[in-house]
């Protein structure tokens, strides 16, 4: 038994998940590093016994191959540093087998232990580096990464990488600067220039990004990376026929079967943004592929329905099951009546939301039995079941939540324009008399950002001093919606705008979903983003004014205004984030608004 490492322990805990999911550059593997290392003379200045050296190479020829083969790999490196504990090579690769297990916390112990055996060998930052970004210990990352970069000065590893840590810590004008100058360096690396473009794009500034990808494209036409950011970037823009485009063409490149997922996802976004919703739906299910990014596993014994034979379900006890987020379970909520419809009368619809739904869509279809989904991680995986059934229950089927749509959606004509909410009327009277007591006016509620706000989110919502023009518009009397901290921004409005942003008593604004749903309802207008609250509020038929940071958003498909919710309108500007010509917008339409109630 070795005394540095219980692996038994570490295999059976399984993997841990990365806190940040990040796109790694390295010209070669690690393994293939170490390989090379123990072919050379290193070997034997670190007077490693053959036996060792035939463990590490044995190890090293099979780590990459799957789970199994990095066990095995992890097996045999552990022994050879038992045979030379203070050998870096040895402690080098058994941290690379432990990564590749998902044992990050362990690979990081057993890197820094190769770095203070070998603190000349530059490969070893460069995985310190790497692995650090996965467990977002940024300061650690940019360290590893300058000292790597000091070794090996330009190594394209260390200025991509460099420059990903740095724009994930939102110091955007030191990740292009680091970039201009590798570009200077060397003028005819592509990923250089891609790499550049990214920073661009996270900044908020697709415009300025495509024209680095185009010369990016330009010294390699089939750069698959660089199609699909081109993509994105005109995806953010608004221009998503010019996105389909990019997809495709990044799909015939495609590196491996993770990157068709992703970029075959960003696709089917595109199509339905563009109003082709039988194609976009199809492609909509990737999502539901174990490569997918941050991808949810069901642990439901039952096959899957995907949609594709409506009479299936005729008479049969399907589960419909949440998937994603709050607001996306929200938007969905509508394809239960047809699921209703096409079960019939003999059949059974089981419905697993977030806990917090489970009153309100059981009050919303009666006819159906309404549990929750509980999610759990293993292994690196967020597995997801179902609770609040009576025990031993088996279904016909299971769908996910976003599934029927590529049966029920497959027009624009195919949206009901009913409400599919319905609050209960004692609620809203509750709120409207809480309203009444306010300052006279028509009551807005608004709301303005997102409850995680990080340099990569940030960008998609109004900085706050910007809604000024909407925050003056006399005859309005403001109550705020925003869950969260919302205590700053407030106390900002009243000092630098003199407006006041009412909060109310009796209600938790994030988790008490029901009376929010009714305060949404019970407002005169709700003004916000594409979340949780304004979502609830629509589906309600809420009179809901979006503020989107482009305008062609995939769940309007193709009609520049949310089908799913006809009680709504939306405001957006020309190109990407354009807040102050948005906010412009809102504020005339809410002066007419005011306007037309006084006459």
């Amino acid at each position: 038994m070795s005394q540095l490492l219980d692996l038994d322990a570490e295999l059976a805990a399984g993997e841990e998940k990365a806190v940040r999911n990040v796109r790694v550059r390295r010209d070669s593997s690690a393994s293939s590093d170490v390989q090379r290392a123990l072919a050379s003379k290193k070997s034997k200045d670190e007077n490693l016994p053959p036996k060792a050296i035939g463990l590490l190479k044995r190890a090293m020829k099979i780590v990459e191959d799957d789970r199994e083969a990095a066990a095995k790999a992890a097996k045999l490196c552990l022994d050879a540093v038992d045979l030379a504990p203070e050998s870096a090579l040895a402690n080098h690769a058994l941290a690379i087998s432990l990564e590749k297990l998902g044992r990050l916390a362990k690979a990081l112990q057993f890197y820094e232990r190769a770095w203070r055996f070998n603190p000349e060998n530059a490969e070893v930052y460069l995985n310190l580096a790497m692995l650090a970004w996965k467990l977002d210990m940024m300061d650690g990352a940019e360290k590893f990464l300058r000292l790597f970069l000091q070794m090996a000065p330009n190594h394209p590893a260390g200025v991509i990488n460099l420059s990903g840590v740095l724009r994930d810590q939102g110091k955007f004008d030191d990740s292009v600067e680091i970039l201009r100058a590798a570009i200077y360096a060397n003028p005819e690396e592509k990923d250089f220039w891609n790499s550049l473009g990214t920073t661009l794009l996270e900044k908020g500034e697709p415009d300025q990004a495509l024209t680095f990808y185009a010369e990016a494209l330009r010294l390699q036409p089939d750069f698959a990376r660089a199609h699909h950011n081109t993509a994105f970037a005109y995806e953010l823009l608004g221009e998503p026929e010019k996105a389909v485009h990019h997809f495709r063409e990044a799909l015939k490149t495609a590196a491996s079967h993770k990157d068709v997922i992703i970029m075959t996802h960003g696709l089917s976004q595109s199509l339905l943004a563009m109003g082709e919703l039988e194609e976009g739906w199809s492609l909509y299910k990737t999502r539901l592929d174990p490569e997918y990014t941050n991808v949810t596993h069901f642990l439901i014994d039952a096959p899957r329905w995907d949609g594709d034979d409506i009479q299936a379900l005729r008479g049969k006890k399907v589960l419909w099951i949440g998937e994603q987020g709050l607001g996306d379970e929200i938007l969905f909520l509508q394809l239960g009546r047809d699921l209703i419809d096409a079960i019939g009368p003999d059949g059974q619809l089981y419905i697993a939301v977030e806990q917090r739904l489970v009153e309100m869509v059981q009050r919303t279809y009666p006819d159906a039995i309404v549990g929750s989904h509980r999610t759990i991680k293993r292994e690196g995986k967020d597995l997801r079941g179902v609770t609040g059934f009576e025990d031993g229950l088996s279904f016909d089927y299971w769908t996910p939540f976003a599934q029927p749509a590529c049966a029920f959606r497959t027009k624009v004509t195919d949206f009901p324009e009913a409400p599919v909410l319905s609050p209960p009327e004692a609620d809203i009277a509750h709120w409207r008399e809480q309203l009444g007591q306010l300052p006279e006016g028509l009551k807005v509620g608004i709301l303005w950002k997102s409850l995680k706000m990080d340099s990569k989110r940030s960008k998609h919502f109004s900085a706050f001093e910007l809604w000024k023009p909407v925050l003056k518009t006399p005859g309005v009397t403001f109550v705020n919606l925003q869950y969260g901290d919302a205590a700053d921004d407030i106390a900002y409005a009243k000092s630098k705008f003199g407006v006041d942003v009412h909060t109310l008593d009796g209600i938790d604004l994030k988790n008490d979903l029901d009376q929010v749903t009714a305060l949404a309802k019970a407002c005169d207008l709700v003004i916000g983003p594409t979340n949780a609250t304004t979502s609830l509020g629509a589906a309600a038929g809420g009179n809901i004014w979006y503020i989107h940071p482009h305008g062609r958003i995939w769940t309007h498909m193709g009609t520049g205004r949310s089908p799913w919710f006809t009680t709504t309108r939306s405001f957006f500007g020309k190109g990407y984030a354009d807040w102050i010509a948005i906010m412009k917008q809102v504020a005339k339409a809410l002066a007419e608004e005011t306007a037309s109630i006084k006459a």
